[in-house]
């Protein structure tokens, strides 16, 4: 792209448009285009990719964000210049939690249904964010568990706190005995669930969360104990000061309102510290879920009055997005998109299995800035008919760019430091 046509390109008023690496607005009226707008973008480290994009495309201030921010810079930097043009800031922030806005998991646990997924992606998830066991019965009774103790919150059980960190507590209400004739029902866990069980009133309606509790009590006790041990190693990282005082109480960030007036989320996690991944995995997923069932139930056309992006680094690890396999193909009708940071393909493989093709696929865009990874490269060398040699040995700082129904693009990256950063967005760089 010659100077000129850059100059206007990004002098040109931004509200409807993204902005790619290789210097170029797309138009993001995803009805006018019909494309969506999700975006995967594959570059080795220091690429590019921040610089390029994640930055570019926070501060043109077209719709509301939702953005991976590791180690916290993009807050440190950027959050006033975002306030100044009339955002909301809202830093969740998982580095340094006793400094963060409110943020609890079990103020979006309306009813049974949304018990069931939290509990299903804790199991999932595991510890650390690996999935914990591929024993599917191991599985469902630590679901189980985790279904009641998280119903007790929901039903508002008068001996919990509404906190995660309550549900770790509620487990050590267990003495176990090196006996094989030991149950549940000697334990104050029990005693706690019976009470519950007695002081709930509703007409023609038993607690829920006591009926999954008496399902549980038939797991056998050593793999009772072995299920309530695994499960407090999963939720060991909210017992810490900061993160108890950080999802603790009913005051919590209102995730419809994202997709109500213009917000910017900086979700502040570490890319050393895997302890927190879980969390930050659980407020991606609520919040998805959140926005799309605002924008089915109380939005015209089903379209959120302000659309909003997930600009997710580091997608493939501490980004996983329970069932976002499925919420892929469908959230373009929302008025929601997503840009996936990936180092390479084998990294979205391993955090999304065979579902990283079906996010792949879902992606109207996607972006080469090089890389190591073979894999990646034989993607890239059979969609722009290049060798695979001349796509690893790509020169830095240039970049293939791919949009459905276009030809591929070959061009260099734009250098962040051409551009100069004004009240409204990103303009070239003068003078």
């Amino acid at each position: 792209m010659n100077n000129s046509n850059k100059n206007k390109l990004f002098t040109a008023h931004c509200d409807k448009y993204g902005i790619l690496p290789n210097g170029e607005l797309f138009d993001l009226n995803s009805i006018k285009t019909r494309r969506n707008n999700n975006i995967s973008i594959f570059g080795a480290s220091g690429a590019g990719k921040t610089r390029s994009f994640v930055i570019p495309n926070i501060l043109s201030a077209v719709n509301s964000y939702i953005v991976s921010d590791p180690k916290g810079n993009l807050y440190a930097q950027y959050a006033d210049l975002m306030r100044k043009n009339g955002y909301k800031v809202i830093h969740i922030d998982l580095i340094h939690p006793e400094s963060s806005d409110k943020y609890n998991p079990l103020c979006y646990v309306h009813d049974s249904d949304d018990a069931c997924k939290l509990a299903t992606q804790i199991v999932n998830l595991g510890y650390g964010g690996a999935k914990g066991t591929t024993d599917p019965f191991w599985d469902r009774a630590a679901e189980l568990l985790l279904k009641s103790l998280i119903g007790l919150v929901m039903e508002d059980c008068l001996e919990v706190e509404h906190s995660i960190n309550s549900i770790s507590e509620l487990l050590t209400k267990i003495e176990f005995e090196d006996d094989e004739e030991f149950s549940l029902n000697n334990s104050e866990l029990n005693r706690i669930f019976e009470r519950h069980a007695s002081r709930y009133r509703k007409p023609f309606e038993n607690s829920w969360a006591y009926d999954q509790y008496l399902k549980f009590k038939a797991t056998p006790p050593r793999t009772l104990a072995c299920i309530i041990i695994t499960i407090q190693a999963m939720l060991g990282p909210f017992s810490s000061k900061g993160l108890n005082k950080m999802t603790s109480g009913l005051e919590t960030i209102d995730l419809k309102a994202i997709g109500r007036e213009k917000t910017i989320v900086f979700l502040g996690i570490s890319d050393t510290d895997r302890s927190k991944d879980l969390l930050a995995n659980i407020f991606y997923s609520q919040a998805m879920n959140e926005l799309c069932n605002y924008a089915d139930y109380k939005c015209k056309d089903s379209r959120l009055p302000v659309p909003v992006r997930f600009i997710l680094d580091d997608f493939g690890t501490n980004c996983r997005i329970y069932g976002f396999e499925n919420m892929i193909s469908n959230i373009r009708s929302r008025d929601i998109s997503a840009a996936l940071i990936l180092q390479s393909e084998a990294q979205l493989k391993h955090g999304y299995g065979e579902s990283s093709h079906t996010i792949i696929d879902n992606c109207d865009t996607i972006i080469y800035m090089g890389g190591n990874d073979v894999q990646t490269a034989k993607m890239i060398s059979e969609r722009c008919n290049q060798p695979l040699q001349k796509i690893l040995n790509m020169p830095i700082g240039t970049n293939w760019t791919f949009r459905r129904g276009e030809q591929p693009k070959y061009s260099e990256t734009v250098d962040l430091s051409e551009y100069r950063i004004v009240e409204k967005g990103y303009r070239q760089k003068t003078g």
